[in-house]
């Protein structure tokens, strides 16, 4: 009997941090040992009073319980907890939480999207073959996203054999976009939601052949009639983000920029298929304008469809949300009421290839998840997997000399580090990994139920999630694959806007 394929080995970057601590906590300790010893060499040196060790003295007591004690509720130190609680009281004081557009405001950008999406714009452009599709220009930093529409093959029906080839050739495609400088991170992004209950009757309307005889057109009727309660529409794509600034040479104008991305996704594109999907094509500004509608108005989604199917496009100022409330626990939007979480941690045991299954099973309850990953440039990997290798190392001498006995997670800590280390030596991609999952309620009474169905899957698929406590709005936005990605919004330290 062959045994099943498992998959693991993933690991959290904890750079050269001691213990189980994080590389600021270890800076802050280091600088709470130093300063004040640093001080008072100042004065003895200069034979100053001795009351003015108080003020080292007091910011140590004040600092370290700061950075070291955890918030288990946000999943961050208790200085970091105060600090989004400030920023967070500041928002909502002034009105940064809210949001009222189209017909209730009269100003000149109220065709803006809400929060994060703001600097956010639609371009049109075309392929090589004359094809178009369309780009969501970030107009703060310049970055530009294009999604492909996949059709997922499946693994119920495929072999192992075949699934392993699929799963290896995602790993080189992964590894790939390590060798391209402009790619700066990709969302994977499956969305489900119950059917209407006339969507199937309706399709079956519009594709029936009306010569086909009567008792052949009756049966296709009646079977999209019984089963109308147990459709789901799903939808899947995946969305890449590129820096055109940092091709070479770097380009002179928009044109160019569109024309450097577009050479860049061929490549990106044409590898897809030996990953067990089929690439659909690249999406449109249209198209984008649908999927960001749909997941503020879950409601009109039926009707986005048809108008869809109809060639009855969606301006770009129809894709916000009328008015939208972010709450800390939840996000309020049109008609819909939303709920994000993000990833806290990986399976930390060995998985197989369904292991997600349930995370993208439809279910009663629209739900949108959004797998991120941010490669590392191939030059720099190395050095990256060597400096996790070098602080295990670090950590595992620090216990043996300090007499500490080492653990089974140190232990597995220490292997995992070693392992990423040789796969990158053999061409193994490096690269974050991420996760964002919402649900989506159009009535408020049944939030709590998606909630628990969300967190019920997530415990099948062995995932650590955490809701976004606090900033629901950027975890909406960054499950929709737009170019939003959480990470580096915090460098920016915006993230009001």
């Amino acid at each position: 009997m062959v045994e099943p394929r498992t998959y693991g080995g993933w690991r959290a970057r904890r750079g050269f941090g001691v213990g189980n601590l994080s590389e600021s906590q270890t800076i802050v300790i280091a600088g709470c040992v130093f300063v004040p010893l640093a001080w008072w060499l100042a004065v003895t040196t200069f034979v100053l009073p001795l009351v003015l060790m108080l003020v080292p003295t007091g910011a140590v007591a004040i600092t370290l319980p700061l950075a070291l004690i955890p918030h288990r509720k946000l999943g961050i130190s208790l200085g970091g907890a105060v600090i989004a609680s400030l920023r967070t009281a500041t928002a909502r004081r002034k009105g940064w939480t809210s949001w009222e557009s189209g017909v209730l405001t009269a100003h000149p950008r109220r065709y803006e999207l809400p929060g994060v999406l703001a600097p956010t714009m639609p371009l049109s452009a075309h392929d090589g073959l004359g094809r178009p599709y369309g780009l969501l220009w970030d107009r703060r930093t310049g970055r530009l996203t294009t999604a492909l529409r996949l059709a997922s093959v499946g693994t119920v029906l495929a072999g192992q054999d075949t699934t392993d080839l699929w799963i290896g050739s995602f790993a080189g495609w992964l590894a790939g976009l390590g060798h391209q400088p402009t790619v700066q991170w990709i969302a994977i992004t499956v969305e489900s939601a119950p059917g209407t209950g006339t969507q199937l009757a309706e399709y079956v309307e519009r594709n029936i052949d009306t010569t086909s005889p009567p008792l052949a057109q009756q049966v296709m009727r009646d079977v999209a009639l019984a089963h109308r309660g147990s459709t789901a529409d799903i939808t899947t794509r995946v969305s890449i983000t590129f820096q055109p600034q940092k091709a070479v040479p770097v380009p002179a104008d928009d044109a160019e920029r569109v024309a450097e991305v577009s050479r860049a996704l061929s490549g990106i594109e044409g590898d897809l298929g030996l990953c067990g999907v089929a690439v659909l094509g690249r999406a449109t500004a249209a198209t984008w304008t649908h999927w960001i509608r749909a997941s503020y108005e879950p409601s009109a989604r039926a009707e986005l469809d048809r108008l869809s199917a109809e060639d009855h496009l969606l301006a770009w100022a129809d894709a916000g949300p009328v008015t939208h409330y972010a709450a800390d626990d939840h996000y309020a939007h049109d008609g819909g009421w939303s709920v994000s979480w993000a990833l806290a941690g990986l399976p930390e045991q060995l998985v197989g290839s369904t292991i997600l299954a349930p995370l993208v099973t439809p279910g009663r309850y629209h739900r949108r998840l959004t797998i991120t990953y941010q490669p590392y440039v191939a030059d720099q990997a190395a050095e990256v997997v060597a400096k996790e290798a070098s602080g295990s190392q670090f950590r595992s001498a620090l216990r043996r000399r300090r007499g500490i006995d080492e653990t089974a997670r140190d232990r597995a800590d220490e292997a995992r580090a070693r392992q990423a280390a040789e796969e990158e030596a053999h061409g193994a991609g490096v690269g974050l990994w991420g996760l964002y999952i919402t649900t989506t309620v159009t009535d408020p009474r049944e939030l709590k139920s998606a909630i628990a169905d969300v967190e019920s899957r997530a415990r099948g698929s062995k995932l650590r999630l955490r809701r976004c406590w606090g900033w629901q709005h950027v975890g909406f936005a960054a499950s929709l694959g737009t170019g939003v990605y959480p990470p580096e919004l915090v460098k920016r330290g915006r993230w009001s806007r």
